[in-house]
């Protein structure tokens, strides 16, 4: 299954966000919004839960890169592709992209 397959009709959570605090439960997720003391109780398969500190177009570009860049190495489709490039749009002209060398 590709990244965008995992992630597609999920909420994504960023892990390490510092502003949140989530408590994994059996069947459940929830989100303590630590200033704000919000707290929200989440079903945990319509969650997925992102090592990530933001859910950023830049942070979860870089998400993204490392993940394709990961898979292309481990199936051994590397061998041509020197520079792989990402890029996440949050909406006209606003967004991200970075790259990596798989040299």
């Amino acid at each position: 299954m590709g990244v965008c397959d995992q992630l597609d009709h999920r909420i994504l959570l960023a892990r390490d966000d510092p502003r949140l605090k989530i408590t994994e439960d059996e069947d459940y997720y929830t989100v303590e919004l630590i200033k704000s003391c919000k707290h929200y109780v989440l079903p945990s398969d319509d969650v997925k839960l992102l090592p990530i500190p933001s859910v950023s177009a830049e942070d979860l570009c870089t998400y993204f890169l490392n993940e394709i860049s990961t898979a292309i190495r481990n199936n051994g489709f590397a061998d041509n592709i020197t520079t792989l490039h990402v890029r996440v749009d949050e909406g006209i002209g606003q967004g991200a992209g970075c790259d990596i060398s798989l040299a």
